[in-house]
């Protein structure tokens, strides 16, 4: 595996605020994130696919890995997490980081709001239900 291609969610604040800390990460596996709405021109062959609604990584060699293995292949690809990757994967301890990952992924919008992490989008929609005040006292 020379690269992956991670499919994020760039209007949730949880998911946006990992790809950052994703790519801050030093690597052992070069690791390229993608906001979904871009992912479909570059994954035709995925037509159809769960964009935006979960993670998504795709290898160079062709493979697919969506939610919880998702999670576990980019964790792969980071030099200080490759470890804790493969531990995770172990049978014991598996079932339990799925149903971790599952519960993030299944309420990534409720703890973006509940850590006070917007999105780009999430902030532009904010500020654009401001009205700002005219000044009535300046004239030209």
């Amino acid at each position: 595996m020379q690269h992956l291609t991670a499919i994020y969610d760039p209007d949730c604040g949880l998911c946006a605020r990992i790809a950052s800390w994703l790519r801050s990460q030093p690597k052992w596996i070069p690791l390229r994130l993608v906001p979904s709405s871009l992912a479909g021109r570059l994954y035709p062959a995925l037509a159809g696919a769960a964009f935006g609604q979960e993670l998504i990584v795709v290898s160079d060699e062709g493979g697919v890995y969506l939610g919880d293995r998702a999670w576990l292949t980019c964790l792969h690809a980071l030099r200080r997490y490759r470890s804790l990757a493969r531990r995770l994967a172990r049978p014991a301890l598996l079932p339990l980081a799925r149903q971790a990952f599952h519960f993030v992924s299944s309420h990534r919008y409720r703890i973006s709001k509940w850590l006070e992490i917007l999105s780009d989008s999430e902030i532009q929609t904010e500020l654009g239900q401001i009205q700002v005040p005219r000044c009535h006292g300046i004239h030209r």
